[in-house]
């Protein structure tokens, strides 16, 4: 299977998630798209479809989410320093990282990042009056395999050249 790999790396990343069991129809439906893909033509087609169909899509967002929620309290000790005020990590994934349409921030991806173990580059848009953007990688030292335009309250994927 050419997405046997990604496959591998849905099944890994869930041990993550292994101490809650209601995420289970969001874990069955993104590992079911994902086995079924056959060869790399078809993985185009259905990334494609995916990502473009809202219900797949929020299917996809929805685990991604719940993946970097149970990432952050698994490492809830690492974690916990980045939270403000008084709420617990599990607080803070119940109100900030588990809900839909709620934004993501720095620690979002720092979590995400960890928890697939990959690299993503946020290229932030200054307001100032410089022409150059600032990179950051995260993690720190890791080619970056996903590329984020961040502009103020909302990220674009980019495609570098």
């Amino acid at each position: 299977m050419c997405c046997q790999t990604n496959s591998n790396l849905v099944i890994e990343a869930t041990n993550v998630l292994a101490g809650s069991c209601w995420w289970i129809l969001v874990y069955m439906e993104v590992l079911k798209r994902l086995r079924d893909i056959d060869n790399k033509e078809d993985a185009k087609r259905e990334l494609h479809t995916i990502f473009n169909e809202q219900g797949y899509s929020d299917y996809m967002v929805v685990y991604l989410r719940l993946l970097t929620s149970g990432q952050l309290q698994k490492d809830q000790d690492f974690y916990s320093c980045f939270i403000e005020g008084d709420r617990t990590i599990t607080d803070f994934c119940h109100q900030e990282v588990e809900p839909m349409y709620k934004e993501s921030d720095h620690i979002h991806i720092m979590a995400a990042c960890a928890a697939i173990n990959a690299g993503v580059r946020v290229v932030y848009m200054d307001r100032g009056t410089g022409k150059n953007c600032t990179e950051h990688d995260i993690p720190e030292g890791r080619t970056p395999t996903v590329h984020l335009l961040y502009r103020p309250g909302h990220y674009d994927i980019l495609y570098p050249r």
